[in-house]
Formats: C-alpha cells, structure tokens, sequence
C-alpha cells in the first residue's frame, strides 16, 4: 500500500469512529484494526492545535528577582530569575507532555 492510500485508508477509519459512537478500541476491535496503528494515524490526521499560551521575552531583570507562575491544576511556581533558564524548560516539557 503507498503512502497516499494508507492514508485515505486510515482517514476514512478515523472518519467512520468519529461517526460510529464506538470507543476506539470496540471500534478497532469490530474491523480488526489494531488499537495503536489507528491512535497513531488519528493523532497524525488530526489538525495541529493552536498553543494554549504565548510567550513574551523576559529582559532586564535583576537576577534576585522571585517569578511566580501560576500553572494548570492550582500549581505554583515560585523560583528566582538566576533559575529561570533552567527551571522554564522543564516544566514546558512537562507540561506539553501531560496534555
């Protein structure tokens, strides 16, 4: 199978769950697909989502200065601008990798 029609083959898959109001996996199971194949290639025709929030450029701070980010589910985070560029990447990861 090329790649075009595996693609349309999985598109129409993903089309035909949407409308069929089966889990994924009775789907899957009903046309003996496999459960991961197809999470996969819906994750991969879905459109990209848009991101949650910007970021703005920090400049010009003095290094003592306390940050305090307020983060999904209540968390706060309160850290010193010198921990910033160590700390920030972090918690992107983390937070891209929960959603």
């Amino acid at each position: 199978m090329n790649t075009i029609n595996k693609t349309q083959f999985w598109q129409d898959h993903v089309s035909a769950w949407q409308g069929s109001n089966l889990s994924q996996a009775a789907y899957c199971k009903q046309h003996e697909i496999k459960f991961h194949n197809f999470a996969y290639w819906r994750n991969r025709l879905s459109p990209a989502k848009e991101p949650a929030a910007k970021l703005m450029k920090l400049g010009g701070m003095p290094t003592s200065s306390r940050m305090i980010m307020n983060l999904p589910l209540g968390v706060r985070l309160e850290l010193s601008a010198n921990d910033l560029p160590v700390v920030l990447p972090v918690v992107l990861h983390i937070l891209r990798e929960s959603n």
